[in-house]
C-alpha cells in the first residue's frame, strides 16, 4: 500500500511540473562504469519506446568523430544511448559527452536535446553545461547523481575499502580500472582530495537558465539522497525540480515512464 501510495504522489509530482517542446531528442548518458546499452537492458529504453519515442540507436564517443550504428531517423521525438570512455576522469569523459552532443545538434537541427545522466553520467552532464553550454540543450534530469561530493553511504565506502585492499584493488591500473584504488574519486567524501575540490569548483559556477530536475532515490545504497538533489547546491539553490523516488541506485524501466511523463508536452 505504500510503494503504490508513493507511485501516486510521484506521479502526481511530474504532472505539476511543465511538459516540453514535441521535437526533442533524448540523450542518455551512463555512469562511470557503465555503457549506454545499461539504459536499454533496464528496460527504460523499451519505456520510452513504449510512449512514442523513436529508438535513434548507439552514439559512441571516439577520439576522431563521434559514431552512430544507424542513419538519422526524422522522427520528431526519439533517444540516443550513449557510450563514453569506461572509468575515464571527469574532464575525458565531458569531453566525449560534448563530441556527441555537438554531432547530434548537427543531426538533428531546430530540435531540443535533453540530457539525462544515471550516477555520475549526470555530474558530467552537468559539468558539460558550465564548460561548453549548447543552445541547443533545454533540460538536464539526473537519476541517483553524487551532485554534493560527500554523498558516499556508509556501505559504499565499506564496499570500496574492502576493493581497493583486495587482489583486484593491487591490479586495478594494470586492467584499465585506474579508479578503483581511489574512493575519493568524483563523488569521494575527502573534502581535501583533488577531485573534491574540482566538484566543490563546479557546485558554485554558473549554470545555463535550463531547466533541471533531480529524481532523488530514496533507498539508495551507495549515495546519500541529500548528494543527488541539485537544488542543493550553490550554483543552482532554487532553480531545481526535485523528485524522491522509492528506487535504489540501479536503473528501472519505471524510469523510462518518468521520463516521458516528465518530457512530453501536456
Amino acid at each position: 500500500m505504500r510503494g503504490r501510495l508513493c507511485i501516486l504522489l510521484l506521479a502526481l509530482l511530474v504532472w505539476l511540473l511543465p511538459g516540453l517542446a514535441a521535437a526533442q531528442i533524448v540523450v542518455l548518458v551512463p555512469g562511470g562504469w557503465d555503457r549506454g546499452d545499461g539504459f536499454r537492458h533496464a528496460g527504460v529504453t523499451a519505456a520510452l519506446n513504449a510512449a512514442g519515442y523513436a529508438d535513434g540507436g548507439r552514439a559512441r564517443a571516439r577520439p576522431e568523430a563521434p559514431w552512430f550504428d544507424r542513419a538519422p531517423d526524422p522522427a520528431p521525438r526519439q533517444f540516443y544511448t550513449v557510450d563514453l570512455p569506461a572509468g575515464g576522469v571527469p574532464p575525458e569523459r565531458v569531453r566525449a559527452l560534448g563530441q556527441v552532443v555537438e554531432a547530434l545538434a548537427r543531426r538533428h537541427p531546430g530540435q531540443e536535446l535533453v540530457l539525462v545522466g544515471h550516477s555520475s553520467g549526470g555530474v558530467v552532464a552537468r559539468e558539460l553545461l558550465v564548460r561548453q553550454p549548447h543552445p541547443a540543450i533545454s533540460t538536464l534530469v539526473t537519476f541517483s547523481a553524487p551532485h554534493a561530493g560527500g554523498g558516499w553511504s556508509a556501505l559504499a565506502r565499506s564496499v570500496t575499502d574492502a576493493l581497493a585492499d583486495s587482489a583486484l584493488g593491487l591490479y586495478a591500473p594494470f586492467i584499465g580500472l585506474e579508479g578503483m584504488h581511489r574512493r575519493e574519486g568524483l563523488w569521494g567524501p575527502e573534502g581535501t582530495s583533488p577531485d573534491a575540490a574540482h566538484l566543490e569548483w563546479l557546485n558554485t559556477r554558473e549554470h545555463p537558465p535550463i531547466r533541471y530536475v533531480s529524481v532523488v532515490r530514496l533507498a539508495d545504497p551507495w549515495v546519500d539522497a541529500a548528494s543527488q538533489d541539485m537544488n542543493r547546491l550553490p550554483a543552482l539553490r532554487g532553480r531545481a525540480h526535485t523528485l524522491p523516488s522509492p528506487g535504489g541506485h540501479r536503473l528501472e524501466a519505471a524510469d523510462g515512464t518518468l521520463l516521458a511523463a516528465l518530457l512530453l508536452p501536456r
